[in-house]
């Protein structure tokens, strides 16, 4: 499978548009939020051609860096998050004609469920880190970027809230109660954060 970096911007929209469970909401989520992550860059390599030193070029320089990483990690877990869907979909139809089989099968959906859960939790952790920075460069870049920065915030918001779905949705799967609400708990901290970050 062509990983989704490397494809064009019609491809990777025709592959989310086909009729098949993945690439879905959670590549899109992660996606999002790597575009959102492009932009806290552009405005930090901005600000720093604008102005090479100062008080905030060390925040700049810093954020240039981070969102570069944050855009590489959720481009990968776009990728991550596909393929542990497409697990899912393959352990909901093993057979289940026979209880031994039934018993092969439940455990399966579990641990691909685990697997599901567990990258949209990776990707609402990144995207929230994404948030935050934009929310630190707020008044600290570039004025005439300032929509861009806006745009970024929004983006952030909406991946993050997206990712977190994905979490919620693969817990009923998961078999073990305390792993259930590790995922829950994990994903509430995070969006407590990028809600406080992306508050208008």
């Amino acid at each position: 499978m062509k990983s989704i970096a490397h494809e064009t911007v019609s491809e990777l929209l025709d592959n989310l548009a086909a009729a098949t469970p993945a690439p879905g909401g959670g590549a899109a989520a992660a996606l999002i939020g790597a575009t959102a992550a492009a932009l806290v860059e552009m405005v930090s390599g901005l600000s720093l051609k604008k102005v090479t030193t100062g008080p905030d070029t060390d925040l700049q320089q810093a954020t240039l860096k981070s969102m570069a990483e944050a855009r590489a990690r959720l481009l990968t877990l776009a990728d991550d998050d596909a393929a542990a869907y497409d697990a899912f979909i393959q352990a909901t139809r093993l057979p289940k004609g026979e209880q031994h089989e039934r018993d092969v099968r439940a455990q399966a959906i579990s641990v691909a469920a685990e697997r599901a859960a567990e990258i949209p939790l990776e990707s609402l952790r990144v995207i929230t880190a994404v948030a935050e920075s934009a929310h630190r460069l707020t008044g600290r870049s570039l004025i005439s970027a300032a929509s861009d920065l806006e745009v970024a915030r929004r983006f952030a918001r909406a991946a993050g809230l997206s990712a977190a779905e994905n979490v919620e949705v693969n817990l009923p799967f998961i078999d073990d109660p305390e792993r259930r609400s590790s995922f829950a708990s994990g994903a509430a901290a995070a969006i407590a954060l990028l809600e406080r970050a992306t508050q208008a």
